[in-house]
């Protein structure tokens, strides 16, 4: 009978450090958590004020972001810190499809008074997997079937 109170008692004494342990685990997941959602709603919720910082007493040069998903046809562009256009210029953003062949247009567009724009959602060829996405400055009445202008940005993946 002794033996078995001993027993139990070892038992029971490693049981609770076992226990002790994972409280002062799940207390430390659970800051952990914590700091991750606080992270998570700062960059993701729409009244977070985005604030670019650049090299001080450089001028702002032109940026894009492209979001596209080929096999669903969506595409999300933004630009910011782009030049006023002249009335006769446009700017047009081209898909470089991966596979090679010809630029596809994905959309023109002009940008606001501070210099941003987006293009969302423009009719372009079903499934077409992009290597790379550019911006050109063309001429607002010239046909628009390729890249005829001056690259202003590009980028790919």
């Amino acid at each position: 009978m002794l033996v078995v109170v001993l027993q139990l008692r070892r038992e029971n004494w490693a049981l609770r450090e076992s226990v002790e342990q994972l409280g002062s685990l799940v207390g430390k997941q659970t800051i952990e958590l914590e700091n991750a959602r606080r992270v998570a709603d700062a960059i993701t919720a729409p009244e977070a004020q985005r604030v670019k910082l650049v090299a001080a007493k450089t001028p702002a040069v032109p940026r894009g972001k492209a979001f596209y998903l080929h096999n669903k046809n969506s595409l999300v562009f933004m630009a910011s810190n782009l030049e006023p256009l002249a009335s006769d210029k446009i700017y047009e953003l081209w898909l470089l499809p991966r596979r090679g062949g010809p630029p596809i247009a994905a959309g023109l567009f002009k940008p606001d008074a501070n210099g941003s724009a987006s293009v969302v959602n423009p009719p372009l060829p079903a499934g077409v997997e992009a290597k790379a996405f550019a911006v050109t400055l063309e001429q607002e009445s010239g046909p628009h079937d390729s890249p005829r202008g001056t690259a202003v940005m590009a980028g790919g993946a």
